[in-house]
């Protein structure tokens, strides 16, 4: 529905010189399996393949670069100022 199906690394298995089954159909595309999270297998008669993505950050970045307008009280005459700490909580 909304494809969040996983489709594995974008390269090819790479066969050995002297496989059977390349030998056989030139054309043949081995399918990557994922045998655990980020961790993706290719196997073929002529061997294995592995692959390993990278991990991803799962913490949620609580300083942004692109700080909101409302992050600063603005004043005709003196500017952008910051936030007066009296007004947050300990």
């Amino acid at each position: 529905m909304f494809d969040l199906r996983k489709k594995g690394p974008t390269r090819p298995f790479t066969h050995a010189p002297d496989c059977p089954i390349l030998r056989a159909d030139p054309s043949v595309e081995i399918p990557w399996s994922e045998m655990e999270r980020g961790h993706w297998q290719a196997e073929c008669r002529c061997g294995k393949e592995h692959f390993h993505e990278a991990p991803a950050d799962r913490r949620t970045r609580l300083d942004p670069l692109d700080r909101p307008p409302s992050a600063t009280r603005r004043n005709a005459s003196t500017g952008a100022r910051p936030i007066p700490l009296s007004f947050v909580r300990s």
